[in-house]
This record gives structure tokens, sequence and C-alpha cells, in this order.
């Protein structure tokens, strides 16, 4: 006959420590979150009771309460943003996301830290929000969030006022987000790709932008037009249309560009940048020689046989092992906003456009 299986000891229950401590199986959870204004509702008496009896019983074997012998808490929120389908800004996700998620699980792994991971992929709203809150009221000490979709703004701010370090990475409206961001500083990105066409002797320049877009590109592009028209070039400003699909604007765009044929480019966008780049290879345009191309969030984008894309940007490694730090730096103060952050835009060099000693 076979040998009967082994059974493994249970795990103690929350309830188990709830009967054990004379309180309820509510008052067990609310405690083991380790959130200071969840504990501060309750006696110090009874908090400490809860604690060392989930330690005796060896609750302590289940990684969520590790938190309970940490300086601080040690799981939060990490909340991409997310692409649920396979289509031109996928490689974004990939490339440049990914960096993000390296950067703060980096800056975790210092701080023995854990994130409970999460996306905001879905196409409905109500979706997006129930995921993100699911997160959020899970009993996290604080969290991070890449870009929130829209309909989060209200719980957000809800939650930073109830205390929750929480910290906003690339929002959708800078300008809207006075506290708790990270952001590049958009304007200034489009000021220093501005100047690289200038310093590249570019003077008939083509600002290049989709039909609908968002503030950080609108600053961005706000910055580039003011730093050309100080210059003295001339600017054209070509919208694609809302609508086309990758390859629709990449023939639409290459015969606009046979028109203006113009010896330098500017895109604030990643997609829009990898889409001049094969159209200007379509219209028979060479890059760098004939027109130099500058684009934003592009740097890491590659085509066999064109060049790579002179970006101007910041480091999504850097931003995220920074918002890691940011979060546990106001949990150790016990604070829950401070002053949005405006990372200096730095220049990727690649073969599109030439870049002097400022280049990185």
């Amino acid at each position: 006959m076979p040998e009967a299986r082994k059974h493994k000891p249970s795990r103690p229950t929350m309830q188990a420590i709830a009967d054990r401590a004379g309180v309820s199986r509510a008052t067990v959870s609310l405690i083991l979150t380790n959130r200071k204004e969840i504990i501060d509702r309750f006696k110090p008496a009874t908090v400490t009771k809860v604690r060392e009896i989930a330690d005796e019983m060896g609750y302590q074997a289940n990684i969520m309460a590790l938190s309970l012998r940490a300086p601080h808490p040690s799981f939060y929120g990490l909340i991409l943003r997310g692409s649920g389908t396979a289509d031109a800004i996928s490689w974004h996700h990939q490339a440049f996301e990914g960096q993000f998620l390296n950067g703060a699980l980096e800056a975790s792994r210092i701080l023995n830290l854990y994130p409970v991971l999460a996306t905001q992929d879905s196409p409905y709203p109500e979706a997006a929000l129930k995921r993100a809150r699911g997160v959020l009221d899970g009993g996290v000490f604080g969290a991070i969030l890449r870009t929130p979709h829209p309909v989060l703004e209200v719980h957000l701010r809800r939650q930073i006022e109830r205390g929750l370090p929480i910290v906003i990475v690339f929002p959708e409206s800078p300008t809207t987000c006075p506290s708790n961001a990270i952001d590049v500083d958009n304007v200034e990105a489009g000021r220093l790709a501005a100047r690289l066409l200038r310093d590249a002797g570019r003077q008939r320049l083509l600002l290049i932008q989709d039909e609908i877009t968002w503030e950080a590109i609108r600053l961005r592009n706000q910055g580039f037009m003011a730093v050309s028209e100080e210059s003295g070039a001339s600017i054209e400003v070509l919208t694609v249309p809302a609508g086309l699909d990758p390859q629709a604007a990449e023939s639409w765009l290459a015969g606009r560009l046979r028109e203006h044929r113009p010896d330098g480019i500017y895109t604030a966008s990643s997609v829009t940048g990898m889409e001049a780049l094969l159209a200007c290879h379509r219209a028979g345009l060479r890059v760098s020689e004939e027109t130099a191309l500058v684009g934003s969030d592009a740097a890491l984008w590659r085509a066999p046989g064109l060049p790579s894309i002179t970006s101007v940007d910041v480091s999504w490694y850097q931003v995220g092992e920074l918002a890691v730090r940011k979060m546990v730096e106001l949990e150790d103060k016990g604070e829950s906003s401070f002053p949005s952050i405006a990372m200096p835009p730095q220049i990727r060099a690649g073969g599109s456009c030439p870049v002097g000693d400022g280049g990185d």
C-alpha cells in the first residue's frame, strides 16, 4: 500500500489568533496591516497582545507578517499603466516600463520591501478603479502609480488626505499635480530638443504631433516652439489625423515630408517619433544628412537599417528608484505629501541627429 501522505501543519489563521487574543478577526486583520493610521485606533496593549500572539503562533512564517518586525511595513502597491494589446505602443511598455519596474524592484530589494503588483490595462474605467482600489485598500503601507487613469484621481487624493504615502509617476496632467508626483521637466525637454536642432544648424523645422494628445506633450511642444522662434528658425506644425493605424500614419507622413522637406524634425511622443523616422525613409529623406530628427521617449526603439533616434527624455530606471525612496521617506517621516519633482531631461544620443559635447 502506498505510504500515507504526511500533512504539513497548517499555518495559524487570523481567526485562531483572534480567538486566543480575545478580539475579533477584523481587529487582528487591521492590526496586522501595520498601518499607523489604523493601529492608532486601538489601545497599545491590544496591538502588543495581537502581535505577540501572532509571533508565538508562527504567523510570521507567512511572508505577509514580515511587516511585524520591520522598521516600517513591507508591502506597498505598485500599479502600472499596462498595455492590454499588441500595438505600436507595446514596445514602449516593454522597454521603458520594464526599466521603471527594474528601478523600483532594485530599490525595493535594498530596502527589504515587497511590491503588490497590478495594472490599469482594463478598457473600462470602473474596472481599472476597482483593480487599483483593491490594492490601495488592501493593507499596503503606500503605493506608486505610473500615469494613473483619470478615474483614479479623486480616490488617490482621498487616500493621500487620509495619510497613505502615494507617489504618482508621469501624471497625465502635470500642472494639476502640485504634490506627490515625479515627472520630467516637459517644457525643458522641448527646449533642449530645439537647441539640439539649432546647434546642428537646422533652420527649416517641422513639429509633428498627433491630433489627440495630452498635457505633457503640449508642454514639450511649447518649449520647443519658444526656443525655435528665439533662434529665428522657420517652423511648421504637422498634425497627424486621429484614427490612422501605424502603417497608414507612416504613409500619410511620408507624403507630407516629400512636400515640406524640412531639415529638422521634432516629435514629442515615442510613437510619433517612430512613425516619423519610418516616413522619412519612405519619403527618401536621409536621416541625419538631409533632415535631423529629435524625439522624446524614443531612444530604445530600433529598426533594422535605420539610425537610432536621438531622444530627449529621463531615465525611467532612476524614476523607479526615486519613487520607492520617496514613498519610504514619507512613511518614515509620518507624512503623506511632498512637492512634485520635475527631473531634468537628458539627451540620449542616437544617429538621427548629431549631438555635441552636451549629449549624454
